[in-house]
């Protein structure tokens, strides 16, 4: 009964509607199930699916693993010249071309050169660190604004994130609203976007 009062009145906003409208979006039904008389409604989404099919998260990771490839490549860099300075300076060495006043200060260098990469990888890898950690709060800030929104437009009172070994041993595929939400993510994402 409630779904024929649904498609009635989708059914009659629809034939109510402007039709110089240029663009008309057609949402997905939104599956949702009562587990008791008082009606509360539960749904979940796979948090998988946040990772593939959110396009703001695909963008941030993208953007994290090129400053992360860049850090790595930075520090095989440095790496690299290190141990060139120092497999060159031994030969050095070893052919008796240099002075003990020199070996002290091709020790130094080597030294500074070390502690130089040590420094690069804690300084920069700590700002890397913060960059994620950043990212991935405000993904967090995200989708708790943008669950909220959906669950109050949807009528669903607990929206749950769900992802395999969690304490949840079994949530019915029929309260899965993966799809539903992610395409009401982008979408809302894209609204922000464009006022930007």
């Amino acid at each position: 009964m409630n779904k024929i009062a649904f498609i009635f009145l989708v059914s009659l906003m629809v034939s109510c509607g402007d039709s110089n409208e240029k663009q008309k979006v057609v949402e997905k039904q939104v599956n949702l199930v009562s587990q008791d008389s008082t009606g509360f409604i539960m749904a979940f989404y796979y948090n998988d699916s946040i990772k593939t099919g959110f396009e703001y998260y695909r963008k941030a990771e993208a953007s994290l693993t090129a400053k992360q490839a860049s850090y790595q490549s930075q520090i095989q860099s440095k790496t690299q010249k290190y141990q060139n300075y120092v497999t060159k300076k031994q030969k050095d060495i070893q052919a008796g071309l240099l002075s003990e006043n020199e070996m002290m200060k091709v020790q130094q260098k080597a030294g500074e050169m070390e502690q130089a990469i040590v420094q690069y990888q804690q300084r920069e890898g700590a700002k890397l660190e913060g960059d994620m950690l950043k990212k991935l709060e405000e993904i967090n800030k995200k989708l708790e604004a943008f669950g909220k929104m959906f669950s109050e437009k949807h009528g669903i009172d607990i929206l749950m994130g769900y992802s395999s070994g969690q304490q949840i041993n079994y949530i019915h595929p029929k309260m899965n609203v993966s799809g539903s939400f992610i395409d009401f993510l982008n979408s809302e994402q894209k609204k922000l976007e464009e006022d930007l």
